[in-house]
């Protein structure tokens, strides 16, 4: 087995409901040359009393004053002493084999500079609710990143020097800043996969209708300035990806506009256009009451029984000029 230290970094704000859990589950790691980054940014519950209760020598713990998750993940990279970084929740949980998994297969694979896993949601109570499954290759991971999260940043193994050299997190981009470093570091070149085994547990936890809408906005405007950047001229395939991301992120109408321009080239998989296209015509007040009552998930899960394919596992098309 490897020797290589790895550095996990853990933020946590009033979690003393879920973290002891968390907590073991890392310690549980078939790896086991790994320091365990514990970040308290000003928890007024019991979470302190719980993680200084938990006696192993690979725990390095925190605590800080309220300075939000992106100033502590940034003063978790800057703690850390591992070659590889891993990331963790505080509400979830993570199989044994996890870490020995992703750190064989970067090991293995050298043209690969990030690793993430599945996953399946689970409820409150830890209860499983459904497996959640993402686009393998970097090529698929690429193509959907600007508009569909396609690596669970909690999930990750990257090495440290990738975070580092790339600028770690932007405070700019409130609550989607895993968004944007996975945009940032596929424009520097770095390539990304996904093991196709459900290894993380993610704790579905409602959160304020504020944190949702900043996080729309963020995603959406990291994700224009990437687009924007990656092709120097508009092809076929850039009007697909752009009408995907005002579909998912932006406006239905312009994504209408999008599609129905990327029609034009040759290239294109038409059957993403009877999924999309058509539901464009609704227009954004009827399309968004779909999306806040749930029935369109329940369209996608029509379309994925009844046509074999899942229609959040886009890959990328041969679109021409």
């Amino acid at each position: 087995m490897p020797e290589n230290l790895i550095s996990i970094i853990m933020p946590i704000k009033n979690a003393e409901k879920y973290i002891r859990d968390s907590i073991q589950s890392i310690l549980n790691q078939t790896y086991k040359n790994f320091e365990f980054i514990i970040i308290d940014d000003g928890s007024t519950d019991g979470s302190q009393k719980i993680i200084e209760s938990i006696k192993d020598d690979r725990i390095k713990f925190y605590k800080k004053e309220s300075a939000g998750l992106i100033e502590q993940l940034n003063f978790g990279l800057g703690e850390a002493k591992g070659e590889f970084v891993a990331r963790m929740d505080a509400d979830d949980t993570v199989s044994p084999e996890k870490l020995e998994m992703q750190i064989n297969y970067l090991l293995n694979n050298k043209d690969i500079q990030l690793v993430g896993t599945n996953f399946t949601f689970i409820d409150e109570n830890g209860k499983s609710i459904m497996p959640k499954k993402l686009p393998e290759e970097h090529r698929d991971i690429e193509f959907m990143m600007p508009f569909i999260d396609s690596v669970l940043h909690s999930s990750i193994l990257t090495y440290k020097s990738v975070l580092i050299d790339s600028g770690g997190y932007d405070k700019e981009y409130y609550s989607a800043e895993d968004d944007e470093l996975f945009l940032r570091l596929l424009s520097l070149g770095y390539k990304m996969h996904n093991i196709q085994r459900s290894l993380y547990r993610y704790r579905l936890v409602e959160r304020p209708s504020e944190y949702y809408d900043m996080q729309k906005i963020n995603y959406y405007k990291c994700s224009i300035k990437y687009l924007d950047n990656h092709y120097t001229e508009k092809t076929g395939e850039y009007y697909l990806r752009m009408g995907l991301l005002e579909y998912y992120r932006g406006s239905i109408n312009k994504s209408r506009e999008h599609l129905l321009k990327s029609l034009k080239y040759k290239g294109i998989k038409r059957k993403y256009f009877f999924r999309y296209i058509p539901v464009t015509f609704l227009g954004d007040k009827i399309v968004n009451f779909l999306r806040k009552k749930k029935i369109s998930s329940k369209v996608n899960s029509y379309f994925n029984k009844k046509f074999k394919y899942d229609t959040y596992n886009i890959s990328g098309s041969d679109v021409k000029k």
